[in-house]
């Protein structure tokens, strides 16, 4: 199954076109971890590390692939104590979010580009 086939080429140029990397299912996992799709767009802009991620809906039960999700996020070190995170589309059926992509994408690189370190917020764990 690949929901991304109609979206991935869109995905990979402005990967090109902004100098960042496309991740496609988490490729770090084993093998047996990978039960859904999503795409994570990341690069570095002024030492603030910005990303675009299309998943799906994580719930109590599990992975929900019917209610999708395309959220911003920026930070800036690894600890990601300082955090910026705004979903711009949240639990719609994929169908939205590939069919409004373009759109997506422009506001995602619109907000990212404005954000700045004052912008990052301390993160709360809820725990």
């Amino acid at each position: 199954m690949n929901d991304f086939k109609k979206i991935d080429s869109k995905l990979e140029s402005l990967c090109q076109n902004i100098g960042a990397k496309l991740t496609k299912d988490r490729p770090h996992l084993p093998e047996s971890f990978r039960t859904f799709e999503e795409r994570r767009i990341d690069w570095i802009d002024h030492d603030i590390r910005k990303a675009i991620i299309i998943a799906p809906t994580f719930e109590h039960n599990g992975v929900n692939s019917s209610l999708w999700n395309f959220t911003i996020v920026a930070w800036q070190d690894f600890t990601r104590k300082k955090t910026y995170v705004m979903p711009l589309s949240a639990k719609k059926p994929f169908s939205e979010i590939e069919n409004n992509i373009d759109l997506l994408l422009k506001q995602a690189l619109d907000v990212l580009s404005k954000i700045k370190e004052t912008d990052l917020k301390k993160f709360k764990n809820k725990q």
